[in-house]
Order: structure tokens, then sequence, then C-alpha cells
């Protein structure tokens, strides 16, 4: 695991955790229709979290590494399209972005869309290279505009980039599966101040069922899941390329964004409606 990421993980954590690998992972979980509940804490609470879960959870482990490395590049139309989407919480939105996780070299370009009927499904295409999207998006465009219409025609500029390392645990018993992220940071890509959540992680519940064990011990210490969290959009509040009206203004706020460097530029488009 790697220690030198603001506000990741500590690997001594993880010690006591078995180990599973994700092929096992996979195969025990893949396939389970899940309920999904997300939570933000400190890292003194993650801490006290751990010492009761390493009896019942395993961790994923890949090549001898527990925490995992994501860098993600999203991208939107100048009006912010997408996030628009999100903010005014419509019933078909989408998010497009690249990820690439840092220890395998692997990467995608990914499309993850909400429907009206509430379920999330997300395409995705391996990249090979950089600068490898090309004018369609590896093949995702068409299936963009079924969603977006006329305004998928739009140039798609990259908007945010995101990363945060990624503990993933499970209990075979319960079904569940635990990620914790932290350490994250937003950019523009094209700015290099970035904004960091150093006091913060999120938390994700997977499960078949609305009570795992994980979300009993976060309740008992007064913690309610949070929705409106996407790293996404709470990124862009974070480093002031929106500054209109938020749903997501209060999980901003809990995950403590601080600056590395100067103020964030905004760069929001005037007049663009919240």
């Amino acid at each position: 695991m790697s220690t030198d990421h603001p506000g990741a993980v500590p690997a001594s954590w993880l010690s006591g955790f078995a180990g599973i690998g994700l092929t096992e992972l996979n195969g025990q979980a893949a396939l389970l229709k899940r309920l999904e509940r997300k939570y933000v804490l400190d890292l003194a609470r993650l801490h006290d979290l751990f010492d009761v879960l390493r009896f019942s959870h395993t961790v994923l482990e890949i090549d001898g590494l527990r925490s995992h490395g994501y860098q993600s590049r999203y991208y939107d139309t100048p009006d912010l399209l997408c996030f628009r989407a999100h903010n005014q919480g419509r019933a078909n939105r989408f998010k497009l972005r690249t990820r690439r996780y840092e220890d395998s070299g692997l990467a995608f370009c990914e499309l993850k869309e909400k429907t009206r009927v509430a379920a999330t499904a997300k395409s995705r295409v391996p990249l090979t290279g950089p600068d490898d999207l090309g004018a369609d998006f590896g093949g995702l465009l068409g299936r963009i505009r079924q969603i977006a219409g006329a305004a998928a025609d739009r140039p798609f500029l990259p908007t945010l980039d995101v990363g945060y390392r990624r503990i993933t645990l499970f209990d075979a018993r319960d079904q569940t599966r635990v990620t914790i992220d932290s350490g994250l940071s937003f950019s523009h890509p094209t700015d290099l101040r970035v904004h960091q959540t150093t006091a913060s992680v999120i938390v994700e519940v997977k499960s078949a069922r609305p009570m795992s064990l994980t979300d009993r011990l976060l309740r008992d210490a007064g913690l309610r899941p949070q929705a409106q969290m996407s790293k996404y959009c709470i990124g862009l509040l974070a480093c002031g390329l929106w500054t209109g009206a938020s749903r997501f203004g209060a999980n901003h706020r809990r995950l403590g964004c601080h600056p590395m460097a100067a103020a964030a530029l905004s760069v929001a488009p005037a007049g663009v409606p919240a």
C-alpha cells in the first residue's frame, strides 16, 4: 500500500484482516442484487470500525496490495450538462469518465447512467493509451445520444480529475461488500491547484439486505447514510467550478475539502441555471 498519499488509510490498520483474491471475491459477490449506502466518517472512527470488522471481513488483496489507487477523469459539456442533470435530480442522467487503476495499469472509458426506475448501469470499453478516447468515446457516444438527445452533440471536455485510494472488505457470511475511499483529491485537468479531503473517508456498503453489521456499527456511532455523494459533483464544488446552488453542498462540507495551494479559480459558466 502506498504511504505517501495524503489522507490515505495507513497500511498497518489492515494487518489483522485475512486476505481474499479478486477472482474469489467476484465469484462470491458479483451476481448479488445489492442495496447501497454511503457514509462519511473521519479516520479515527474508521480505525474503531476496523477493530470490529477484522473478525468477520476479509480484505481484497491483489499482488500483495490491500489498498488500490484510482484516477478518474470526468468529461462534461462547457455548460456542465452532466452536473446539472445530477444537481437537478433528473430521472435520466449520466456521467462520462476515464478510470485508470494505478497499480495494474488498466484503463477504461466508462459511461455510468441512471434511469427512471432508479437502476444504475455502467458500460465501459478498454483504453490502450492516455489519449485514445477518440471522438466517439470508444463507441459510447451512440448510447449518450439515446440518453441526452441532441445535447450529446455538444463537445465533451475534460472537466475534473479525481484521485483516491480504495480498500474493499467482504463479509462472506452476510454477503456484504464494503469499500473505503480515502485520500480523495480533486483538480481541474488544466489547473495545478488541487483540493483534497484529508480528514474524512467515504464508506460504501453494498449488501442484499438494508442493514449489515457495518451499517449497525456506524448507526450506533450516530452516523447515517448520505445521499448526494457523487465524487464528480462534490469535486466541482471543491475546485470552484460550480458556484451556484447545489444539493451536494452539505456533503462537500462533511468531507472537509482543503486547498493545497491558492484558492481555486471559479470557471463556472456564466448564466448556467442551478
